[in-house]
């Protein structure tokens, strides 16, 4: 299900290659479209951690961006 499947490390990276960059945001989110128009962000929720620490990749609803309007 969307918001479960989280990535790292060699997962995160092959899935990575099969993805479309869509965008970022000012909290280093990095957000993609996968080849079925899935959408993923990339973040780094150990952010206090030197170099960012670890990312993760999971499956989101929706970018920040996109609205409900109906256009």
């Amino acid at each position: 299900t969307k918001g479960n499947n989280i990535l790292r490390g060699k997962e995160l990276n092959a899935k990575l290659k099969s993805l479309t960059e869509a965008g970022g945001d000012e909290d280093w989110n990095i957000y993609y479209v996968d080849p079925e128009g899935a959408k993923w962000c990339k973040s780094y929720p150990n952010s206090g951690y030197h170099g960012g620490g670890e990312p993760e990749l999971r499956q989101v609803e929706k970018f920040p961006w996109d609205t409900n309007e109906i256009q």
